[in-house]
């Protein structure tokens, strides 16, 4: 008579209820997770990259103001939805198992607002009409022929965004000669919250960049005026104050009036 193995059968007996156990904590840690995850409501809202736009907007434009279940919002379609808001040119969110929602923007910049069609123009060169008013930047008075307003919105973008929200009012002034020719269709007059004023043109737009280093150098020491940009030459910078056009002016006046008249 064969005598039964006891141990062994013992040994496997308690492996066979090891791996039970073991699998019914997996499972039982599994479904406390996936109830945690599907019950977690957001705790936390970081809005990233706006200047423009209002955190509240973008919460609201989602609807998730009453921080509602993480898991259950729909991450691709609250993406598309925030790519409505006019100024928003991307939009990417993400979320963790804490509860932290995080919303990452890449805005348009705005460059100016053009006073001819009531839109703000953007560094992409998009219009938008926006409801809430936008305050700081500068206002283009005046319509602007397409191919020039092409070219001057492209040169803004090489432009220190700094020194564009110095900018106070632009005004397209194309040069024309006595009997009304146009001579150069790509002049502009920019009129500077410094009350500086600056001439430039399409050409030669990148001189713009120079402003801050002109207004800080001796020659514009407690002096205000005209600074030519649109004609640079070896890096001189031609500038006039207004006391001298002023003067000027005075001088021409009284030549006119001391000309006999036939």
């Amino acid at each position: 008579m064969k005598k039964t193995n006891q141990p062994t059968k013992r040994k496997k007996l308690k492996l066979k209820l090891n791996v039970v156990f073991n699998a019914l904590l997996i499972l039982v840690i599994a479904g406390l997770l996936i109830s945690y995850v599907l019950t977690l409501k957001i705790k936390n809202i970081k809005i990233l990259g706006t200047t423009e736009i209002k955190d509240i907007d973008i919460i609201e434009k989602i609807n998730i103001s009453d921080y509602p279940y993480i898991y259950k919002l729909n991450i691709k379609k609250s993406e598309k939805t925030l790519e409505e808001i006019p100024l928003i040119k991307d939009v990417k969110i993400k979320r963790n198992i804490f509860g932290k929602l995080t919303i990452e923007i890449e805005e348009e910049k705005i460059l100016f607002f053009y006073k001819y069609n009531n839109k703000y123009i953007t560094n992409s060169g998009n219009s938008i009409t926006d409801e809430k008013e936008c305050y700081g930047y500068p206002t283009l008075i005046n319509f602007t022929p397409d191919t020039v307003f092409e070219s001057f919105v492209n040169g803004l973008n090489k432009i220190d965004y700094n020194i564009i929200k110095m900018i106070n009012e632009i005004e397209y002034t194309p040069y024309k000669s006595a009997d009304g020719t146009i001579i150069d269709n790509n002049h502009f007059t920019l009129k500077m919250n410094d009350t500086n004023t600056v001439m430039i043109d399409t050409v030669n737009i990148k001189n713009l960049n120079k402003y801050q280093t002109i207004i800080a150098s001796p020659d514009m020491d407690s002096k205000h005026g005209i600074i030519y940009l649109d004609t640079i030459n070896d890096d001189r910078i031609y500038i006039k104050s207004y006391e001298t056009i002023a003067a000027e002016q005075t001088t021409a006046n009284e030549e006119n009036q001391q000309q006999p008249t036939s």
